[in-house]
């Protein structure tokens, strides 16, 4: 039985249809990865902000003051090489609970939703130091899941109520000289001693986050052509840890190369089964990404509110830089992307802790449920990491800009955040790997029918621009039909790749880099849409309306961009113009234009009212 058939044989006749011709609902979507494809705007909700708990609040405003109270004083101390102070924030961090927010509880953690795990990444953010987020992030997720997801107890009651606390420092090996995105490829071999008492380990890892610093290690090696993952302690013979990279960003953190010499590793640390590297591997990669996408997002606001500063107080030609047309418009473009990173970011976290909710967590597959969950939302996760890294490379390099010549110096922070940003493109999974994994995603969602997309398809191939139930009142009805638009269009370009490819569309990476980016675009515009529609009316909504105004415009520029260079090159293959026509005729019956001065001076003019960021 496929997903579909799962999502539809409970449908209820009172329950609101996706689609003419099939009997999805909304309902039967939600909290499923990649329900944004298919869900048109009228149809559909997302978690935002707006919609945290009281608990959300708590640990909010927890994580805030920990940031501005603590960290924030010191923060360009830990932005350098500093071991001893970097290790009391940590194991205050610790002391607070913020190291064991998705840890049990019955391991000393928090065992808390994901969203919550993201709020507090977020606000921790905000004590401007990307060093000791890196050090901490890494702690918590790529080390700390898979002994959270696969560990048996003897392991978990070892490693995680230290690690929880802070009392352990917790890294992660994967990579090696030779294989990075391909780490399946990794060299690294484990053998079992001859009274099975052992595996020794030989091979090299590179770029480890915490290397130096960490008292446990999760690593991966090939026993006989298995790969396998394997939990290492500090005091593991033949554990030998390079010395300290001299790194372009993130200096503050720790980043080693470990080299395994017949490294002795205890049989009963084997995490998982042997053979089970892969999916240990990769699966915790999506939580990074994620969450990646969250402090990213944190830094690109506090990065804008830097820059506004600086402006404020700059005079040039007897008057504030920030008076002048060219630098406002960089505002406006910065503003609206930390929006969008953050609209989707907890949208993502939101639909996966829905999925959640129905699962016990005294159940023993409890974990195997949140790894397919969060398995589910793959497309999201590396949404989030791309919109977020986006987002603050712009804002970073925007704010270099604004600051002139005090941005090239180290006084001024604004250099040492331009080294620091620029990692997050790369690790998590490089930003073009993360494309290929959306589009890859969304096919195989398509193909296998684990998303009704072949019913999308069907139902838009007669009418890009179906009927929405928006009133007419609604100010922003027109962009609700652009939102309709970019949907029917990408369902239309997908049908056409599946069409020419099939499966084999995965290796055509011309033309996965800007379905990508399609897809990208429809979850910003369907997610802001959605976000915008549920707030309740008032000064908050009217605000939010100009900044999405501005995002939609931007956004469909994107989309025919995108569009026309596939179908362009379709057309190619087959020396016709069938396909960019079908696209034009229905952009043209669309007919949307925007004034995009006119936005960006309104975004501007209320960014000014409370010169920072004011969308949270």
């Amino acid at each position: 039985m496929n997903e579909t058939t799962e999502l539809t044989k409970t449908t209820e006749l009172n329950e609101e249809l996706l689609f003419s011709s099939g009997p999805v609902t909304a309902d039967r979507v939600a909290g499923r990865g990649g329900a944004f494809l298919v869900t048109s705007v009228d149809k559909g909700k997302v978690f935002s902000r707006e919609q945290f708990s009281e608990d959300h609040k708590m640990f909010e405003s927890a994580a805030k003051d920990f940031a501005l109270n603590r960290i924030l004083p010191i923060h360009k101390d830990l932005n350098v090489f500093n071991k001893e102070l970097s290790l009391e924030i940590f194991k205050e961090m610790g002391e607070l609970g913020f190291l064991g927010v998705d840890a049990p509880e019955e391991f000393g953690g928090l065992g808390l939703d994901k969203t919550t795990s993201c709020i507090v990444a977020d606000r921790l953010s905000e004590g401007q130091s990307a060093s000791i987020m890196v050090t901490a992030s890494a702690h918590t997720g790529i080390a700390s899941l898979p002994i959270i997801w696969y560990g048996n107890k003897e392991q978990k009651e070892k490693y995680l109520t230290k690690m929880a606390t802070g009392e352990y420092m917790a890294c992660y090996s994967l990579t090696e000289p030779g294989a990075g995105s391909d780490a399946l490829s990794g060299k690294t071999t484990a053998t079992l001693t001859d009274d099975g008492k052992h595996y020794l380990l030989n091979g090299q890892k590179i770029f480890v986050t915490n290397g130096a610093w960490a008292d446990v290690c999760v690593t991966f090696a090939n026993v006989d052509g298995k790969y396998t993952a394997f939990i290492l302690d500090r005091d593991c013979e033949g554990w030998v840890v390079g010395a300290e990279e001299k790194k372009m960003g993130i200096k503050g953190s720790s980043t080693t190369t470990f080299f395994f010499e017949n490294c002795k590793v205890p049989v009963e640390n084997v995490l998982g089964k042997v053979g089970q590297g892969g999916p240990i591997a990769f699966n915790v990669l999506y939580v990074g990404r994620y969450k990646l996408g969250v402090t990213t997002a944190a830094g690109s606001k506090y990065t804008l509110n830097a820059a506004i500063d600086y402006a404020n107080e700059r005079e040039q030609f007897s008057r504030p830089i920030s008076e002048f047309g060219m630098i406002q418009n960089k505002f406006a473009n910065m503003i609206v992307r930390s929006w969008e990173a953050d609209t989707v970011n907890y949208m993502t976290s939101g639909s996966i802790d829905t999925q959640l909710k129905s699962c016990d967590k005294s159940e023993a597959d409890y974990y195997v449920n949140v790894q397919k969950a969060i398995e589910d939302h793959g497309i999201e996760a590396s949404i989030c990491k791309i919109l977020g890294s986006d987002a603050l490379a712009h804002n970073v390099d925007e704010g270099v800009q604004i600051l002139g010549g005090a941005g090239f110096i180290e006084e001024y922070g604004m250099a040492g955040n331009y080294r620091d940003e620029r990692i997050n493109r790369i690790f998590e999974g490089t930003n073009e790997i993360n494309r290929t994994i959306i589009s890859g995603y969304t096919l195989k969602k398509a193909i296998m029918e684990e998303m009704p997309i072949r019913d999308l398809i069907v139902d838009r191939s007669e009418n890009w621009i179906p009927e929405i139930n928006i009133s007419d009142d609604e100010p922003l009805k027109r962009e609700a039909e652009v939102v309709e638009f970019t949907r029917s269009a990408l369902a239309y370009i997908l049908n056409e790749l599946i069409l020419k490819y099939g499966q084999d569309l995965k290796n055509e990476q011309w033309l996965l880099e800007p379905f990508a980016d399609l897809v990208i675009s429809l979850s910003v515009m369907d997610t802001c849409f959605k976000r915008y529609n549920q707030l309740e009316v008032g000064k908050h909504k009217d605000e939010v309306r100009e900044v999405f105004l501005l995002s939609i415009a931007d956004q469909l520029d994107i989309v025919k961009t995108k569009s026309l260079d596939i179908l362009s090159y379709l057309d190619s293959l087959e020396t016709a113009t069938e396909k960019v026509d079908h696209f034009n005729n229905w952009l043209a019956k669309l007919n949307y234009s925007s004034d995009r001065i006119h936005l960006k001076r309104a975004v501007v003019t209320t960014l000014f009212k409370y010169n920072k960021y004011y969308l949270d």
